[in-house]
């Protein structure tokens, strides 16, 4: 939603420790056998002060940076520069500033999808959203930038040349959404630019944060009671809060899980993490498929399966088939062939070499 300037000052002066970090793979990985089905428990918390109102959500944002006037491409180039800001931007999105949105319908961390320097026009001073659609819906058309995709998991956000505000000279910066001459609803923020990356970088993850659990007002927004500004209230709205998370200023959001503001950072891990996720038998001359559910997506995980019964030559082989059914998780599917004509028993494991 949008971001009151006055609060964003004052949260900048306000740098203290990232919030909660991440679930353990022992809490998440769950095997099940082909045709079964299993459910992931939630976490415990207190009372959610953000509830889920059923509306569009942004599983795995695909984040269009737009740079938008020729101050960007100046000489002297500008402070922060596009590619500070995009490199900056990089590192959010690759990092775990992220995950704390698993329990929100399990989004999952985004990444870029380009960064354009436009600078053959300029940005009203000051602007509006209007302006900001416009504009928006004249460069696709014209194929400057992407179009809308199937998924709806497009973010476009712009980043303002320094000193160019919005009419609502309360806020400096927002996110919100349109619909496009074929009833596409194109989802899209701007951010304004005081001439500090830091700035930059805090009001840009708020919004992109609150793009993603609600990108179109209807999705997680407070109960009654929770904001006290106008409009949509949202998980970013209430935590006015900084931290320094992968080297990148952020901005804290609310996690129900956590009742209180958070910046997630990883938990100490010493990796490779190696396991036996299951055993089991594969008939003679026959085929076995197993999944295995709810391994966050940011693991980097290999799959082996060895036979416990003795043999002579091959005995099996798999492949494993990767499913992504929310943007948090994902699930393997490892399918094993018995080559030999008598049961052979197996043992699947794991490794997790890095996330």
């Amino acid at each position: 939603m949008k971001h009151e300037a006055d609060k964003s000052k004052l949260a900048a002066h306000e740098l203290g420790p990232p919030g909660a970090s991440l679930a353990s793979i022992n809490g998440g990985a769950v095997l099940a056998e082909s045709g079964r089905a299993a459910a992931m428990a939630p976490r415990a918390g207190g009372a959610a002060k953000f509830q889920d109102g059923g509306g569009p959500v942004i599983q795995i944002a695909r984040v269009q940076l737009v740079y938008w006037g020729n101050a960007w491409t100046s000489n002297p180039l500008p402070t922060p520069t596009a590619d500070q800001v995009t490199a900056a931007v990089q590192r959010i999105l690759s990092g775990s500033y992220m995950t704390g949105l698993s329990q929100y319908r399990q989004i999952g961390r985004g990444y870029l999808l380009g960064a354009k320097i436009i600078s053959n026009s300029n940005p009203p001073n000051p602007f509006t959203d209007n302006d900001v659609a416009n504009f928006l819906t004249a460069r696709i058309n014209d194929g400057t930038l992407p179009r809308h995709d199937a998924f709806g998991q497009n973010l476009y956000l712009f980043i303002m040349p320094k000193g160019v505000n919005n009419q609502n000279s309360g806020f400096v910066g927002e996110h919100t959404y349109m619909t496009d001459n074929n009833g596409n609803r194109l989802h899209f923020g701007w951010i304004t630019n005081n001439g500090s990356l830091d700035s930059v970088t805090s009001i840009l993850s708020h919004e992109l944060v609150e793009s993603c659990t609600d990108p179109e007002g209807s999705a997680f927004t407070g109960v009654a009671g929770t904001c006290s500004q106008g409009g949509w209230c949202e998980i970013g709205d209430v935590c006015y809060v900084n931290a320094v998370v992968d080297g990148v200023n952020v901005q804290k959001y609310y996690s129900n899980s956590d009742s209180g503001c958070i910046a997630p950072v990883w938990p100490s891990q010493i990796f490779p993490i190696k396991g036996v996720q299951w055993t089991g038998v594969v008939p003679a001359n026959q085929t076995v498929t197993w999944f295995t559910f709810n391994w966050p997506e940011y693991y980097f995980v290999i799959w082996e399966v060895v036979p416990l019964t003795p043999g002579n030559g091959a005995q099996v082989t798999w492949q494993t088939k990767v499913e992504r059914p929310s943007g948090a998780y994902i699930t393997y599917w490892i399918s094993v062939t018995n080559l030999t004509n008598q049961n052979v028993q197996i043992q699947g494991r794991y490794c997790i070499v890095s996330r």
